[in-house]
């Protein structure tokens, strides 16, 4: 999909080298999409245009939830504004693959049924600096049950770190933080023939 955008790019991917001569390399030099995506609506429109023709993700008029574009060390990320209910919002992801190309990302939660791949990712923040992603899906208003997960960039998708899950009809439901689901085996030495599989 081409961008409107792609010669404002090019201009600012040249000015931010061209600055880069007079001192020392920083993150804009060494990924050109550091720094030079950072609210680009000409992204965040391709990706409005890539979820509305998958469907399932319907951001009201009154939702405040946000669209953005977070620029990383290796890459770049869409967090696409998708819903806002009563107690939760959810983005959609997608990784800037180029200038005029995204690809929607999903990750792996855990819910009553078992292990899924969502592509909306609920409560989620992303951090620049650690390049990585926390979600949260409440399953009831108390926030007392549902999934929290971690997930780290490793420069093509968010993967997973940690998935805690709590089910709402357990008796002495609380938190979070909720039980671990995964990995469950923790600690300098695993068993390779019990580790815990990938979700």
């Amino acid at each position: 999909m081409r961008l409107a955008s792609i010669s404002q790019l090019a201009a600012s991917v040249g000015a931010a080298l061209a600055l880069a001569g007079c001192g020392e390399p920083t993150a804009a030099t060494a990924n050109p999409l550091v720094g030079n995506l950072e609210g680009d609506a000409a992204l965040i429109a391709t990706a409005q245009r890539i979820s509305d023709a998958i469907g399932g993700c319907v951001k009201a008029a009154d939702a405040a939830v946000e669209s953005k574009v977070v620029g990383l060390q290796s890459g770049a990320v869409v967090m696409l504004g998708c819903s806002q209910g009563g107690y939760a919002t959810s983005h959609r992801l997608f990784a800037v693959r180029g200038p005029d190309t995204l690809e929607l990302l999903s990750i792996p939660d855990f819910g009553a049924e078992g292990w899924f791949a969502t592509t909306q990712a609920n409560m989620a923040e992303v951090d620049a600096g650690t390049e990585m992603l926390t979600t949260f899906s409440k399953a009831a208003e108390d926030g007392a049950c549902g999934s929290e997960g971690s997930y780290h960039w490793d420069g093509k998708r968010f993967v997973l770190q940690e998935l805690r899950w709590q089910d709402c009809t357990a008796p002495d439901r609380k938190g979070p933080p909720f039980p671990v689901m995964w990995p469950t085996q923790v600690g300098a030495v695993v068993d390779p023939n019990g580790a815990t599989p990938e979700p």
